[in-house]
């Protein structure tokens, strides 16, 4: 699998990544695969991925998959984040998202991911979503 950068993430996710978007993953996939290649600068004291790199990369997948999933173009903004942090992440680990979206409704959207490094899951979450405006 090749990834490429996802495009227009914004500064603060081009600060923390790039995130990066599994080539051939679109709106018309059946799962819209994310990655971010993690480095020592996302390391908190403890030598580990600091978990808000973690939420932040999650909550980003999470509304990727409920604007794809919804083909509307309406803003969506996020209400609700729940993240488990299950198991560390390292600096070097690369680090893929797994979003499934439950529903998309005419104000709310309901999402969970989880990251993984390799078969092992480190992160699961899981996000509330309103159209904004």
């Amino acid at each position: 699998m090749s990834f490429s950068p996802f495009p227009n993430q914004g500064p603060f996710l081009e600060h923390i990544g790039p995130i990066l978007l599994q080539d051939g993953s679109d709106a018309s996939s059946t799962e819209l695969v994310l990655a971010l290649q993690t480095e020592d600068r996302h390391a908190n004291h403890r030598g580990t991925v600091q978990g808000g790199v973690l939420s932040t990369f999650a909550d980003f997948a999470l509304g990727r998959a409920i604007e794809a999933d919804a083909e509307d173009g309406k803003d969506r903004a996020t209400v609700s984040l729940t993240v488990d942090y299950l198991k560390p992440a390292m600096p070097g680990d690369f680090i893929e998202s797994r979003t499934r979206v439950d529903r998309i409704g005419s104000t709310l959207s309901f999402a969970d991911c989880s990251l993984v490094v390799g078969d092992r899951e480190i992160v699961r979450a899981r996000a509330v979503w309103v159209v904004a405006g």
